[in-house]
């Protein structure tokens, strides 16, 4: 997801949000894929899954692993040029995307269902509009 936020950077900062990544993982981490990844992102880390609970996000299962929404999600990603590296923290932790105002308020949010289940990035800033 980092790459697909990197990637959409222009339209995000048009719609005047700013880009924020919390990981699992060490500092160290956060500052390497990010880097990699999604230079203009501010990204950080957590060593726990804490963080990600706390905001509603759940851990998959072996039954993710027979969705086949997974398998068109990896095909997606190694077509676009994107490999699997070393995982870091809960590997069986899933991710999300949240928007929150200045004030504080959650304006969008979407809790992966499985691996590689993130909305388009238009489809997110349409949603902000409306």
């Amino acid at each position: 997801m980092l790459a697909q936020l990197e990637q959409n950077k222009d339209e995000i900062r048009a719609a005047g949000l700013k880009i924020v990544a919390v990981g699992i993982g060490k500092p160290k981490h956060a500052a390497h894929f990010c880097g990699r990844l999604a230079p203009s992102a501010a990204c950080l880390a957590n060593e726990t899954n804490d963080v990600h609970l706390a905001w509603g996000l759940k851990r998959g299962g072996l039954g993710q692993l027979f969705n086949p929404k997974l398998y068109v999600a990896s095909a997606r990603a190694t077509r676009a040029g994107f490999r699997q590296g070393k995982a870091t923290g809960d590997i069986a932790m899933l991710g999300g995307i949240f928007v929150v105002d200045q004030q504080g308020l959650v304006r969008y949010a979407y809790a992966n269902d499985y691996a590689g289940d993130y909305p388009e990035i238009a489809d997110v800033l349409k949603a902000l509009k409306t």
